[in-house]
């Protein structure tokens, strides 16, 4: 039986882990990152194969409490200590690295180019030239956005483009800001978007709202950086794009439960939801009752 690999997923296939859960966005030009769902069960203890040398990062977050845990370089352990739930670990792939498993452990493995930092330059920033941290550091704000990618890669088929980026790009900042020696963030240009951009946004989230989009495609469209987007969208509006865009599919389908004899199934696929489940969902979320009662209620 082959083995399903992913992107970035470098690490799940050292512990032989099979279709691990895996998220993959560009983030700069032509380099894409990536999220991995790491789950070792009971029963896997020993040495794991070797991750091979790259340019690139891993940073693991660790989902719940690790007594103890090994990193071995060069054939050698070389990091012996537990993790606490929520604690961060960034380790550089220049050389060889191999874990030792005691015990069971759950992580999200997240997959750095080191070129991945080039985003920071569209604004006027620099490369951070490393990153420092404490093995085992708490980091409520990475294990927020952490968490926040759980639901995507529990339901991959649901997980937005335009979500995924925004939280990739929003963890390469904290990281460089926090662990790397980039200075402090620049602060937003005043003004945010000008009302011929917010426009252009709006009516591009719009013309396109039944299918995935990216993040570079729409700040493309309105002529900026994905970073400076973010944050100007964000400012103009209240909300992400991702949020924008899932209100507006919202309310398309509330046009069609209104009128007409669609069914859910229909309206979730014409409104760009994976599925009548996702729709649901997010419908629920939103407006704190199922499509269906929403139509019931309107048609008594």
């Amino acid at each position: 039986m082959s083995e399903t690999r992913h992107y970035g997923d470098a690490v799940a296939r050292s512990h032989g882990l099979r279709g691990a859960p895996a998220l993959v966005a560009t983030v700069a030009e032509d380099t894409r990152m990536a999220v991995t769902k790491i789950s070792i069960p009971a029963g896997q203890v020993g040495l794991r194969n070797p991750v091979p040398p790259q340019d690139a990062l891993v940073a693991a977050l660790f989902l719940r409490d690790l007594p103890y845990n090994e990193l071995w370089k060069r054939g050698r352990p070389y990091l012996r200590q537990g993790y606490a739930a929520d604690s961060l670990r960034i380790v550089d792939l220049e050389h060889e690295l191999s874990s030792y498993v005691a015990h069971p452990q759950a992580a999200l493995s997240f997959y750095i180019p080191r070129r991945s930092f080039a985003l920071l330059t569209q604004d006027g920033g620099r490369l951070p030239a490393s990153l420092c941290c404490e093995p085992g550091i708490a980091d409520p704000v990475m294990a927020h956005l952490g968490h926040s990618l759980i639901p995507a890669l529990d339901r991959p088929a649901e997980a937005a483009s335009l979500f995924v980026e925004h939280v990739f790009l929003a963890i390469l900042s904290h990281l460089a800001h926090r662990y790397g020696d980039v200075g402090a963030a620049k602060p937003l240009r005043h003004g945010g978007l000008s009302t011929p951009q917010e426009r252009r946004a709006t009516d591009y989230l719009a013309s396109h709202f039944d299918r995935d989009m990216s993040l570079a495609e729409v700040a493309q469209a309105c002529g900026l950086s994905r970073s400076y987007f973010i944050r100007a969208f964000r400012q103009a509006t209240g909300m992400t794009p991702h949020r924008w865009v899932q209100r507006y599919r919202i309310a398309r389908a509330k046009e069609m439960l209104r009128v007409g004899k669609m069914t859910l199934a229909d309206i979730a696929a014409g409104c760009g939801f994976a599925d009548q489940s996702h729709f649901t969902r997010v419908f629920g979320k939103l407006e704190g009752i199922s499509p269906g009662t929403w139509r019931r209620q309107r048609a008594d």
